[in-house]
This record gives structure tokens, C-alpha cells and sequence, in this order.
């Protein structure tokens, strides 16, 4: 078997002839060690390709780049402006000149077409008062959604059997929230003082989401990939069980009709969350984190995950 057999054997539970050795694709430096580990049989997972296109009719985006310059590290500040008919609401991102992020900094052009990935910190979310409800509704509304499957197969065949692509389909509503457009403070602020808003935003983002599924479900590939960065430490049992089960059940049912697999990245603490995880529908636990910097043994969840899958 070669690597990438290897791989889609894992993922529908057949035979292989060893166990394969992954990492993601962004974070062996390239090189003569890189090339060695893949000649030694390292496959490299491809995690972040776009399966579908994105594009907002009715929204403007536009993008500032200017540059702090420091004694010891400057920094480079993105400004992304997003105006609507509703009003206008932007996103800051920053990251040191003369530093290498972490590859996990990501943004991503939520609202535009996705051609390539930065490396940053967020540290301006569009959501600043109750005003910018009404212009996120406007935003995710009008998202419009087209396929990148011709792009995929052209990849597919770009990395051969030296690699594994995970379709990915982003964040789920809540973690949406939390991460990119509130913030964690003003996420859970606003969970408890504007319940009504904050769930109308919340079921705009779920259905934003469903279309987005029902047409990725319909691509070549063979494996989706959820980035959810979830821990328990942000995401108590009883918000996990209202927001997230029913979410990512109708998802993977969604998925799971076509043949495809369902894998989302818990990376975090999960010991007071896997009960509940146990009743998602989920198939692959992507980069799990056994202690001693996640709370959840490997002999612990395999227990509790019978029918689960852990990518690590």
C-alpha cells in the first residue's frame, strides 16, 4: 500500500499493512530532514484546503496593510473592512515582522473567496455592539457558496499518493462566534445578556453552514475536516450539549449520506466533555491531546470512543 492508500484505509475502517505516520502539511520546514521523514514513509495531511468558494454579492471587502516598526520587532497590522447595506464592521489581525507565527494563526477571509492562508493574531473582532448583529445577519445571509472541486482534483493530483487532503469546512456556529467574530469575553457577555440576538446570530450561522455542507458533501473528496481548536475549558458540558451535538449530528448526517467521513479537531482538555462526544456523530477525533498538556488519556478515550477513530 502506498501512503495515501494507507490513509483511506484508516478512515474506512479496512485492513492496512502498517500504521500510517502523519503530520500537516505546514509544519515540517521544508528540507533535506522533511524529505528524509517522507521518504521514511511520513505522509503529510493537507488540512486546510477550501472545498467551496465564497462570495458576497452585496458586501464590499476591502483590506489596509501598514507596518509598526519597533526596537525589537516590528509588526505587521491588517485592517479588513467588511460594509454592508446595514453598516460596516471590520476585523483586525496582527502578527511580528521578524518572527514565524505558529502555523495554527490562521485567519482566513471569511466573506471572500479563500486563496491563500496568513499567519496572524486576532486582535480586533467585528463584533463591537449590539448594532453589528443586524450587519453580521446581513453578511452570513448573504454568503454564497460554489464549488472548488475542480481545484481538488488538480491538487489531488499535484501531491499523488505523497499526501492526504481534508476538505475543509471551518468552524461550527459557536465556535464561529467564540473565535472569530466576538471573542471569547464578549462571546459568553453576550450569550447571557442578549440571549435573543445572540441565538438569532447563532441560527444564522447554522444555516449559513448547512448549505455550505449540503454542497461540499457533493465534492470528490473523501475526508472533511471541522477546525474547531474545542476544549472544555471554553466549552462547559451544558452549552457542548445545546450547541454543538445537534450541530454536528445533522452535519455528519449530511455527510455521511454521501459516503463521506467526518473528522473535527478537539485539541484540548475533553475529560469533563467525553460523555458527550461519545454522542455525536462524528468519525474521526482529529489531533487529539493526551496528557500532558490535554486532561484525556488515549487508553480513556479509546473506552469511551469504541466507534470512533483518533487522527493524531
Amino acid at each position: 500500500m502506498n501512503k495515501k492508500e494507507r490513509i483511506a484505509a484508516v478512515i474506512h475502517h479496512k485492513k492496512i499493512d502498517k500504521i500510517p505516520w502523519t503530520m500537516y502539511a505546514s509544519y515540517p520546514p521544508w528540507g533535506e530532514t522533511e524529505r528524509r521523514f517522507r521518504n521514511e514513509e511520513l505522509t503529510l495531511i493537507y488540512q486546510h484546503f477550501p472545498i467551496c468558494k465564497v462570495t458576497m454579492p452585496e458586501v464590499k471587502v476591502t483590506e489596509e496593510s501598514h507596518y509598526l516598526l519597533g526596537s525589537d520587532n516590528g509588526r505587521n497590522v491588517i485592517i479588513r473592512k467588511f460594509s454592508t447595506p446595514r453598516g460596516e464592521v471590520s476585523t483586525k489581525h496582527e502578527l511580528f515582522i521578524n518572527s514565524l507565527p505558529t502555523p495554527g494563526d490562521l485567519i482566513q477571509k471569511f466573506g471572500s473567496e479563500i486563496d491563500q492562508e496568513m499567519l496572524s493574531w486576532v486582535t480586533g473582532f467585528p463584533f463591537q455592539s449590539e448594532s453589528d448583529y443586524e450587519i453580521l445577519e446581513f453578511i452570513y445571509k448573504n454568503m454564497q457558496f460554489s464549488p472548488n472541486f475542480e481545484e481538488f482534483i488538480k491538487t489531488e493530483k499535484l501531491i499523488g499518493s505523497d499526501g492526504f487532503i481534508m476538505a475543509n469546512l471551518g468552524q461550527s456556529p459557536f465556535q464561529t462566534l467564540l473565535y472569530q467574530l466576538m471573542g471569547i469575553e464578549r462571546c459568553y457577555l453576550e450569550y447571557d445578556s442578549n440571549p435573543k440576538k445572540f441565538r438569532r446570530l447563532y441560527e444564522v450561522l447554522y444555516e449559513n453552514l448547512r448549505r455550505k455542507y449540503r454542497l461540499a458533501a457533493e465534492a470528490p473528496a473523501q475526508l472533511f475536516w471541522s477546525a474547531e481548536n474545542l476544549t472544555s475549558m471554553l466549552t462547559p458540558p451544558d452549552l457542548f450539549q445545546e450547541f454543538y451535538i445537534p450541530f454536528y449530528n445533522e452535519m455528519a448526517e449530511i455527510l455521511h449520506k454521501k459516503g463521506k467521513v467526518y473528522a473535527v479537531h478537539m485539541d484540548g482538555n475533553l475529560q469533563n466533555l467525553v460523555h458527550l462526544i461519545k454522542e455525536t456523530k462524528i468519525d474521526i477525533i482529529e489531533a487529539f491531546t493526551p496528557p500532558p498538556m490535554g486532561d484525556l488519556s488515549v487508553t480513556d478515550a479509546m473506552k469511551m470512543w469504541k466507534d470512533k477513530d483518533n487522527l493524531d
